[in-house]
């Protein structure tokens, strides 16, 4: 369903893409030019346009289609100063967490309905590491580990007070401070994040799954049936800053809920993992008001960077077959626009596996059933 999803949004896209290519491009690099002695990664905040339309290009590689959402944003690209063109190694982005997230509360200690407003106000020191992705040739060397750990360096809280530092809310809350960054997989278990070490301690501690509810198997069309639905019936879902969560998730369940009068929208069964990256010593006692310094531990990217140069590079670069593979990626066998091709044949392969329909019918009950209780 992932894939279907994928390649609508391809091909939505692909006049924009094409139009892209012509100078994004030129931000790849082959694995048979990388000098992997000189690899030496480093962040660049997107401001202009013309970084977020880089950001956007390659954000689109990646196999779970992506929403801008509401609220916060940093985005990076994560770049290589080691080679003569400064390739794009990685992106990432920093998004507002979402509302509800009981293995995040349960670690932190906030319960409801005590601890509602000290959530509402401290949730603006955590931002949810929304995605995180190397770029080949990069991605075959562990390059998105490199990722993940920048995402925690002093670099980016500075980059995040920069930003929101005075800035109010609509509902009027104000915070420039970074205490806390959280992350799921893509599928069950992450081997990006898993076992990520920084000074003896996880980076990215697992604290649970998601329930698995979500809405990331919708396609666009399916979407917007759903929308026009909840419209002809006078129960339209409000959208922007300030209306609540995920607009998507919103109209997903308003529309089974009113529709098929279910309690929730369809199970999707693919529960991810949850991980939560402390940026202080004291970030669990910060974020339950105990204490208004929770002691942060300060990040240097080139420090990261030889952390992971020590532990993950170097096991690559001495395997045959790693570097068998790295040094054959060409970019102009694998650009986008080549890869919807190769998505339009992969789709057209076999019917996909089952999903819940937006149609005049009612799931299975036994589908239903499963999907209500499944967690």
């Amino acid at each position: 369903m992932l894939r279907l999803h994928r390649l609508e949004i391809l091909l939505k896209l692909q006049p924009w893409v094409l139009a892209t290519e012509r100078w994004a491009k030129d931000y790849l690099v082959a694995g048979s030019e990388v000098d992997v002695e000189r690899i030496s990664p480093y962040l660049e905040l997107c401001i202009s346009d013309g970084q977020h339309a880089l950001w956007r290009y390659f954000r689109l590689w990646g196999s779970i289609p992506y929403n801008r959402g509401c609220g916060r944003l940093l985005r990076y690209l994560i770049r290589d100063s080691g080679q003569p063109s400064n390739p794009v190694m990685g992106v990432a982005a920093l998004s507002s967490p979402v509302l509800i997230c009981p293995s995040r509360d349960k670690w932190i200690g906030w319960q409801y309905p005590r601890d509602r407003e000290l959530k509402r106000q401290r949730l603006l020191t955590c931002m949810d590491l929304s995605v995180c992705m190397a770029v080949p040739p990069y991605n075959r060397l562990v390059a998105g580990k490199m990722v993940a750990m920048a995402m925690l360096s002093d670099q980016v809280a500075q980059d995040y007070r920069n930003k929101f530092e005075g800035k109010r809310t609509p509902g009027g809350l104000e915070e420039g401070r970074l205490a806390l960054v959280t992350t799921t997989s893509l599928y069950g278990s992450s081997v990006q994040y898993n076992r990520l070490r920084i000074d003896g301690r996880l980076a990215f501690i697992p604290v649970g799954y998601t329930q698995g509810y979500g809405n990331a198997h919708l396609t666009e069309s399916d979407f917007a049936t759903m929308e026009s639905y909840l419209r002809r019936q006078g129960k339209g879902i409000p959208k922007g800053w300030g209306t609540g969560r995920s607009y998507r998730l919103r109209v997903y369940t308003a529309y089974y809920r009113l529709r098929f009068q279910l309690p929730q929208a369809p199970n999707h069964r693919t529960p991810r993992s949850v991980y939560v990256a402390p940026l202080g010593q004291l970030t669990r006692e910060f974020l339950l008001g105990d204490t208004e310094d929770f002691r942060p531990w300060h990040y240097d990217l080139e420090e990261l960077t030889i952390r992971w140069k020590e532990r993950w590079l170097a096991r690559r670069l001495l395997s045959e077959s790693v570097m068998k593979d790295f040094r054959s990626w060409a970019p102009a066998e694998n650009l986008l626009s080549r890869q919807i091709v190769t998505t339009i044949e992969a789709a057209a392969m076999g019917p996909p596996p089952y999903r819940p329909s937006t149609g005049t019918h009612k799931p299975p009950e036994s589908r239903a059933s499963q999907c209500l209780h499944k967690t």
